[in-house]
């Protein structure tokens, strides 16, 4: 009897590598031979990255558990490169000298989803001393598979309903964006935004998952302070860069430019006359973004939770130091830190020799021993040394703790400098989520420490 799957991940619906991928298998009737298992072959592109094998839980229990998911998570990483312009970030998105057409872009040298390839067999012998022979591919299925590193406190894991595939009102980008209660303007039944603070002169992507969704346009809409419309403008995915049916797992995540500079520097160059308006205007307090399955603006066809963008300029006299951060969700976040930021050299460490002093070399009969005050004993011919930046947020609502906890435990984390990234480490030890009751007013600060060391000489 040929082996079988019993139960399967979601095939459709991006599956996270943080809790266990169970693949659970089994025989209806006992095969009568020897040396009997199963035989899970994991494979990526076709290619074979994992054989496992395993017996039947018992005599007349005849099934397996197979665990997947430390497989998957080996082949799954971050991407961070503008696929359109290789040598860029994807905050280049959409920017002049970026290609700015293209305001969406796919991954690039690593995947953040991927489709892995499960084929099920089994071995079998004749007798006891005899050579197994395989049968292999009996059974085949796929799942797609993401890196979420969400905390879950302990609870059931819920995710792999396809969330992040934009198709349902309910769905997000993959962004942790905290939702801090205010109904969206395009009207309270359309949901609670998600929010960010940008000035105009800043980049941000939001990333989404491609592979299942149904939308092909991103509603963007400008207002005032007042909640007064400015204008809207629509941008049809397949038209600027996107591919709304992927077919390859550099497709599966995409990436849409949605900063400031990103949708002025893009419509400018597509001369997309809406975008320009709403995006340039004086008046201009916050834009909404959400994914749509059609160019009209209906709820009928909302395909995604609506981001609010407010624009934040920033009224500290210290310099503004932002963040850009891989979030849990495996997407990218932004945030600004615009409170007093410090800058020190740490771990100093010198190379030193003593240096007799002297003329040794140049003593002859007319010329005597002797050396100068100047010269030095202790040399030092090398120093390095780590240097730390401090940065300290403004005073921000209770909500953003979670989303400044994805700071703290991030893998990835860059200083933005232009459209340059520094990669920066956070070397705060622990993270303490703040509430109004016990602190009042709400500011987080996060010490951290350049990924290379500072050029000294």
């Amino acid at each position: 009897m040929a082996a079988q799957f019993e139960f399967i991940p979601n095939t459709t619906d991006f599956q996270s590598t943080a809790d266990p991928l169970v693949i659970q298998v089994r025989e209806a009737v006992a095969g009568t031979y020897f040396k009997y298992r199963f035989i899970l072959v994991v494979k990526v592109g076709g290619v074979t990255i994992a054989t496992l094998k395993t017996h039947p839980l018992s005599a007349t229990n005849l099934s397996a558990v197979f665990d997947v998911s430390r497989i998957c998570d080996d082949y799954i990483g971050p991407n961070l490169v503008n696929a359109n312009s290789t040598a860029a970030n994807v905050l280049t998105l959409g920017r002049t000298g970026f290609d700015p057409a293209d305001i969406i872009g796919a991954s690039y040298e690593d995947q953040p989803a991927r489709q892995f390839t499960l084929e099920l067999g089994h071995e079998k012998a004749a007798s006891a001393t005899g050579e197994p022979v395989q049968s292999l591919a009996e059974a085949t299925t796929t799942l797609l598979a993401f890196r979420d590193e969400f905390i879950n406190e302990g609870q059931a894991y819920v995710r792999g309903d396809g969330g992040f595939q934009l198709s349902d009102p309910a769905h997000n980008f993959l962004s942790s964006a905290p939702d801090l209660g205010r109904d969206s303007s395009f009207g309270a039944t359309w949901g609670k935004v998600r929010e960010h603070r940008v000035g105009t002169n800043q980049g941000y992507t939001l990333a989404f998952g491609a592979q299942g969704m149904t939308a092909s346009h991103f509603i963007i809409r400008g207002y005032n302070a007042s909640g007064a419309t400015i204008d809207t403008a629509t941008l049809s995915i397949a038209a600027v860069g996107g591919v709304l049916a992927p077919s390859s797992d550099a497709q599966r995540v995409q990436y849409l430019g949605v900063g400031p500079l990103n949708l002025k520097e893009h419509a400018a160059q597509v001369s997309n006359s809406n975008l320009t308006t709403l995006i340039t205007s004086a008046s201009l307090a916050y834009y909404e973004v959400y994914a749509s399955a059609s160019v009209s603006v209906n709820q009928t066809f909302q395909d995604s939770v609506v981001h609010r963008f407010t624009i934040d300029e920033g009224c500290s006299k210290y310099e503004r130091k932002q963040l850009f951060f891989l979030n849990r969700h495996g997407g990218w976040d932004c945030f600004n830190f615009d409170q007093r930021s410090s800058e020190r050299l740490t771990s100093i460490e010198r190379s030193q020799y003593n240096r007799p002093r002297g003329n040794w070399d140049s003593v002859t009969g007319s010329i005597d021993w002797t050396y100068s005050g100047y010269e030095r004993g202790v040399t030092t011919t090398n120093v390095s040394a780590e240097k730390e930046v401090r940065v300290s947020s403004d005073y921000v609502e209770e909500g953003y703790s979670l989303h400044l906890r994805d700071i703290a435990v991030s893998r990835s984390v860059f200083t933005i400098e232009g459209t340059n990234l520094i990669p920066v480490i956070v070397t705060d030890s622990e993270y303490l989520f703040k509430t109004g009751v016990n602190e009042q007013l709400i500011s987080y600060s996060f010490t951290l420490r350049l990924s290379n060391r500072p050029r000294l000489k």
